[in-house]
């Protein structure tokens, strides 16, 4: 069994977290979310990986190199055009030695167990397993309906007034692709070189010809980084234990701290909260449920919650960022007020 990651993405939503690197290089508290990939496969006893690569894919190799740091191998295989989700797999599965593969998309984090994942998919003889979770409506997800006996039977997503219905139902749910497939190595040769859509083309194909596919409900934590606010979701979630950290994670009075920050003794720091390398923050300041980057400075009196600040930030004095995302090298000016993070 080998593993695929479709790490391509632009992050366009993601920005300004992305402005500085690619989405699947963005850090979660301790570590980048690829990193948190490759711990999932390898918890599965899956060490040969290939990340199916695009927007500044040199940066990607660059950070995780061959695998060996983390006694893995990994593999490169890089779009010379964008090839979407389908053609994204087609090309990566090209550069492995042809084998059943786990795949998934590089932007989600979650608390799903891959390896029973796989040997439900091994004994109920799956041509492709999908993982799907419940959500609740109103939501945006494309719908993937599945039978009694678990047989996947439609991708529906839907319009814009699907959509807006949907926003004005008072109840129901409906399962969502969580973005984790296992594929036989028999469907994988059957995927289409060139650009292709999963949901959209590839899995309605292998359904209409009768290939097992099917899906496996999972209900453990999983978020979509799409969106700063997504991604302080992720980040607390890692803080609090709800899913594992890819790296050691030391905690003061719950929140993450970087052991290089410099931290006034009377500034408070809770809400989960995520202090970086060489971040600065001065009297009487409070953060909370934040994450602040590497080189960030928050200076006397001044309060972030519930927002990004990136790299090389400078909040001045008693200034107020509340729901906000702030860029690298970002200035906000002494006792101002920022806020208005979008969900």
């Amino acid at each position: 069994m080998k593993g695929i990651i479709i790490a391509g993405g632009l992050g366009t939503r993601l920005r300004p977290l992305t402005l500085l690197r690619p989405k699947p290089l963005v850090p979660i508290v301790n570590a980048p979310l690829l990193e948190y990939q490759l711990m999932y496969l390898r918890s599965a006893g899956i060490t040969t990986v290939c990340f199916a690569t695009n927007y500044m894919a040199d940066v990607i190799q660059e950070q995780l190199g061959d695998g060996s740091a983390y006694g893995m191998e990994l593999i490169y295989a890089t779009e010379s055009e964008p090839l979407d989700t389908g053609g994204a797999i087609r090309n990566a599965y090209d550069a492995l030695k042809p084998d059943d593969c786990v795949v998934f998309n590089g932007d989600t984090i979650h608390g799903f167990d891959i390896g029973a994942i796989v040997n439900r998919h091994r004994g109920r003889g799956g041509d492709v397993t999908l993982t799907l979770i419940e959500a609740q409506r109103p939501h945006a997800y494309g719908v993937v309906p599945i039978s009694e006996d678990d047989r996947v039977l439609a991708f529906l997503e839907p319009t814009e007034e699907q959509k807006r219905r949907l926003a004005s139902d008072e109840g129901g749910s409906d399962f969502i692709n969580a973005g984790l497939y296992v594929l036989s190595r028999a469907v994988l040769d059957r995927f289409p070189v060139g650009r292709s859509n999963v949901e959209r083309d590839v899995f309605p194909r292998l359904i209409g010809e009768g290939a097992r596919v099917l899906g496996d409900v999972q209900s453990e934590f999983w978020i979509d980084i799409g969106r700063p606010s997504q991604y302080l979701d992720a980040v607390r979630a890692v803080i609090e234990g709800v899913i594992p950290s890819a790296r050691e994670l030391p905690k003061t009075d719950g929140s993450a701290i970087h052991p290089t920050a410099e931290i006034h003794k009377t500034a408070k720091i809770g809400g989960a909260s995520s202090i970086g390398p060489s971040v600065k923050i001065g009297e009487g300041a409070v953060v909370l449920g934040s994450a602040v980057l590497d080189g960030a400075q928050i200076e006397s009196g001044a309060t972030v919650e519930n927002s990004v600040v990136c790299e090389n930030a400078l909040i001045r004095e008693f200034a107020v960022v509340s729901n906000s995302a702030l860029g690298p090298g970002s200035v906000v000016t002494a006792y101002s007020r920022v806020g208005g993070m979008s969900s």
